[in-house]
């Protein structure tokens, strides 16, 4: 019912016929995502306050899936990425993207930063087959340059911007657009489709109100 009232039910099924395309264990990571989500939702927006309006359980995992699958640009609002810029707190260093993620991409101006900071890399640092303008580190799986005790990247300060994204991936060529990976083990991503969920909610809820006026 809340959904109906943010989406068309056609657009929503053909975005999330574009998700089903995704392959059976991308909808597993999905789904575990969503119902760590519904977990702390539950807790921001108790439903024995908006019973009264009808709204059950299953609104929320609507609002959630929504949340997880569509940006909140296509509805006026911001995207995963500016959200994510806002919320540095959100991620624990647990370093599973630096573990991980493989190739990491390091575009052609970001060479000269990184081996200021470190000459020594110069050697570690190869051409990307694939992407002609990206080069890589020879060995990244995992990533030498995260501290496991300390929690912290050795190369920090000029990291490559895929680190900085991360777990948001930067997709497409002619109208790029960000993913989200790596959803079924970072409690940043949580927090991202949990903030979504919430402002989601609210704007569902404010519609609803305004069409019983």
């Amino acid at each position: 019912m809340l959904r109906d009232l943010l989406i068309d039910k056609k657009l929503f099924e053909n975005i999330h016929e574009k998700v089903l395309n995704e392959g059976n264990e991308e909808l597993i990571k999905r789904k575990s995502l969503e119902r760590a989500v519904l977990k702390k939702l539950r807790k921001k927006r108790s439903l024995k306050k908006y019973k009264k309006n009808g709204i059950a359980k299953s609104d929320l995992k609507e609002i959630i899936e929504l949340a997880d699958i569509a940006s909140l640009e296509l509805f006026g609002g911001p995207s995963d990425y500016q959200i994510v810029n806002e919320h540095p707190e959100w991620c624990s260093h647990c370093g599973t993207c630096c573990r991980e993620s493989s190739p990491i991409f390091i575009h052609k101006d970001e060479i000269n930063p990184i081996l200021t900071f470190k000459p020594d890399l110069k050697t570690e640092i190869v051409q990307n087959v694939d992407y002609e303008e990206h080069f890589m580190f020879k060995e990244d799986l995992p990533c030498k340059f995260h501290n496991l005790e300390a929690k912290r990247c050795k190369i920090y300060d000029v990291r490559p911007q895929v680190c900085k994204t991360y777990p948001l991936v930067l997709m497409g060529e002619d109208n790029p657009y960000y993913v989200i990976d790596l959803r079924h083990k970072c409690d940043y991503i949580i927090h991202l489709v949990l903030e979504k969920s919430v402002i989601l909610f609210d704007e569902a809820l404010r519609r609803l109100e305004n069409s019983k006026l």
